[in-house]
């Protein structure tokens, strides 16, 4: 009782503020989004200090620019968004879009990510005049707790209601369960058993699911050195955490020595041995499990941890040839430190089964990358692999929209589709948590076809 009745507080203190908001100019909800995001900008460092002392997971610089570029890429695409009031008019239709608010967003946060995601989810959920209760992970909720105290502050000062955002500050499995259960829609960015629940609550649910992303690349695709230094780069962001890694690399067979050199050059170590390859997996994955000792550690120290005593200190990732894949290779589950499988193919078909196969292991509906000047390639891997994004060119990081290097939305959630459990599979964004009225009008003089121009036409 006395956990429903904390939740039951929460709710009735953000109802509250979320329908002062619900009255608010589209002038003054951005006013909010900005200063919200603004104020995490400017304590990017002390904040990403906090969240690898609390978590012991990733690296600061990594977190110092993820929240720097977090609340820039996200106010820089919302600044000039209708949410408020007509946001579209059709004049050819006749029908005119009124954008409400959805209510009261339950955002449950990772440990991975504490800071930019509760700021990225709230932002958008702010955008639509909603009001934000988070549910943050326990192993994090001191920094997520600073994250919000900062961000209540700078609402306060604006005269709005500060308890537009409100946190869980002792996070249980029993207060989040009842949370999801008492808010009007849940956004669940984490792990497996955090969207489950999500979805299993009863209210309206947008979660992400798991990242295994495939890199194609394509035979005469050239500047093999930039390519391997964008995606060692990405991979080894937070010791291999982020779902947007890199996880497999698949190869043109005539090409592959020559690729795999730049990738040397720029600080990987291959695996090829069989027989050494065999106890990576024996360690790696133990009854089909990744060994959590293991997950977010860098290269070196996971090198050592799978027997590989003669590893460089500087090396930054792992690549281990692999001759299975797809369910006949555990390896080719999603793998969460530094470590990329290498295949090779002779046809480009080839290339696209063997990721196709590795997605519906695990993984699928993410997204996957392409490296190709030949458009039909390019097109014929898009149609072929389960996923929402299907990334050309460039490091797997572009799924997040957060690099300027495309034109995806800019997210800290990424919808999986039905492929990976999810209700959307695109980039989670202010739309989806809008609730919108269409007011349609009499189109005057309009025509109905007849039967034979319908089926005819």
């Amino acid at each position: 009782m006395e956990s429903q009745n904390y939740i039951n507080s929460l709710i009735e203190r953000s109802r509250a503020a979320q329908q002062v908001v619900e009255n608010y100019t589209q002038e003054e909800v951005d006013a909010i989004v900005k200063a919200i995001a603004k104020i995490i900008y400017d304590h990017a460092e002390d904040l990403a200090r906090d969240a690898v002392e609390e978590t012991r997971l990733g690296f600061f610089d990594n977190k110092l620019v993820l929240n720097q570029r977090i609340p820039l890429t996200h106010w820089d695409y919302l600044k000039d968004k209708k949410s408020v009031g007509v946001i579209d008019n059709d004049p050819i239709a006749c029908v005119k879009t009124i954008a409400k608010p959805m209510g009261i967003v339950g955002c449950l946060t990772p440990c991975t990510n504490p800071t930019p995601t509760p700021l990225g989810n709230a932002m958008c959920a702010i955008k639509g005049r909603n009001s934000v209760i988070v549910a943050p992970h326990p192993r994090a909720k001191k920094v997520t707790c600073r994250t919000v105290e900062l961000m209540r502050d700078e609402i306060k000062k604006l005269g709005a209601p500060e308890d537009l955002i409100l946190i869980v500050e002792e996070p249980t499995l029993e207060l989040t369960n009842l949370l999801i259960q008492a808010v009007d829609v849940v956004v669940a960015t984490g792990g497996y058993g955090m969207v489950k629940a999500a979805y299993s609550s009863g209210k309206p649910s947008f979660g992400v699911g798991q990242g295994n992303a495939q890199v194609i690349v394509d035979r005469g695709y050239g500047n093999h050195h930039e390519m391997a230094k964008g995606i060692i780069s990405n991979r080894s962001t937070d010791n291999g955490l982020p779902c947007i890694g890199e996880q497999t690399l698949i190869l043109p067979n005539d090409e592959a020595d020559q690729i795999l050199s730049a990738f040397t050059a720029n600080g990987a170590y291959i695996v090829d041995d069989p027989a050494v390859v065999d106890h990576i997996r024996s360690v790696l994955f133990q009854d089909g499990v990744i060994n959590k000792d293991i997950v977010g550690t860098p290269a070196p120290v996971a090198a050592k941890m799978l027997g590989l005593n003669d590893v460089p200190d500087d090396t930054r990732i792992l690549l281990v040839r692999c001759s299975s894949f797809g369910k006949d290779e555990v390896l080719c589950k999603e793998v969460m430190c530094p470590i990329i499988r290498v295949f090779t193919y002779d046809k480009f078909a080839d290339g696209v089964a063997i990721a196709r196969a590795n997605l519906l292991f695990e993984g699928a509906g993410h997204s996957s990358s392409v490296y190709s000047h030949n458009e039909a390639h390019i097109e014929f891997a898009a149609n072929a692999l389960p996923v929402g994004r299907v990334i050309v060119n460039q490091p797997n990081a572009g799924a997040s929209g957060l690099a300027y290097t495309n034109g995806l939305v800019p997210t800290v959630s990424i919808g999986c589709g039905t492929w990976g459990n999810n209700t959307i599979s695109e980039n989670l964004s202010y739309k989806h948590l809008l609730n919108v009225t269409k007011v349609a009008y009499r189109i005057e003089n309009a025509v109905s076809p007849s039967a034979d121009e319908v089926w005819n036409a």
